[in-house]
């Protein structure tokens, strides 16, 4: 993993969590309320629903990836900070945005908005022995915390497209009394895809300015990865008379109906394909 910064935690507050540098650890991200059901498929919302988002801290930081160097075994962690964005705050209210007060890792604060109206949550672990002061127990834990929220409303009746928000995310351990910050910034940061409305039968969709970028590629790369992490659930794709199907069997009618007639095309298989936010995109599930 690439893009992520280990800094002091006093060189931290001065430069702001600064994003640059090496990944270290992942932090994950997941709807309980609405889980996926395909491998590879992304964690998506629907708008104007609430749901129960679940984040997991498989492992802290390594010796060889924090930045400064340290010896000896995984640094633990001890802290976890998320940034709500501003539109899910609106949806949802402040009063209503609730994390889990205290969990199993720990208690946590729930900030003020910024100016522009984003929340923090900031989770601090729970030290229960005097050994864990510098956090020197194995890191041998996987953590969890989770936040109910809301997903902002479409902005009409005509709106189709599908939205991505981020979860701004900085992870801390500690080494001898020092903290390690972790920024994941916007490279590393966990999102959700939020879908206007997901029924059985066919769906419109488009994409807008957070999305869109998904959906171009240059070169000889494919359009397959992305197509099956938003809808890698879904029976069958279609960009005007250009077909998607994450299961194989349908993968390959698609491929013989390419074959048959040239109007046809394999949406996945184009190398540098692209789907604008113009394109109108049929989706069944």
């Amino acid at each position: 993993m690439t893009n992520k910064t280990f800094i002091p935690s006093a060189l931290a507050l001065a430069a702001t969590l600064v994003l640059c540098g090496q990944a270290s650890a992942h932090i994950a991200i997941s709807n309980v309320t609405l889980p996926i059901s395909a491998a590879g498929q992304a964690t998506y919302g629907i708008a104007n629903t609430s749901s129960e988002i679940l984040l997991n801290v498989p492992h802290g930081c390594t010796s060889a990836e924090s930045q400064p160097s340290y010896s000896g075994p995984n640094l633990d962690t001890t802290k976890i900070e998320v940034t709500v964005p501003a539109a899910i705050v609106a949806a949802t209210t402040v009063a209503s945005l609730r994390p889990t007060m205290d969990g199993l890792f720990g208690t946590v604060q729930v900030g003020s908005p910024d100016a522009n109206g984003n929340v923090k949550l900031s989770w601090t672990r729970k030290l229960s022995a005097i050994g864990e002061a510098n956090a020197t127990t194995s890191d041998n834990q996987l953590y969890k915390i989770s936040l109910r929220l809301k997903f902002p409303a479409v902005a009409s009746a005509t709106d189709f497209s599908i939205k991505k928000y981020q979860f701004l995310t900085v992870q801390t351990c500690k080494s001898n009394g020092v903290d390690y910050v972790m920024d994941w910034g916007t490279a590393n940061s966990p999102s959700v895809i939020v879908f206007p409305d997901r029924r059985k039968g066919f769906n419109k969709f488009t994409l807008d300015a957070s999305t869109v970028g998904d959906f171009t590629t240059t070169g000889t790369n494919t359009l397959a990865s992305k197509l099956k992490s938003y809808f890698g659930d879904a029976a069958i794709v279609w960009v005007s008379k250009a077909g998607y199907s994450a299961n194989p069997n349908t993968a390959a009618k698609i491929t013989a109906l390419a074959a048959k007639d040239t109007a046809y095309s394999d949406l996945g298989a184009k190398a540098g394909g692209v789907i604008t936010a113009t394109d109108t995109i049929w989706v069944k599930y």
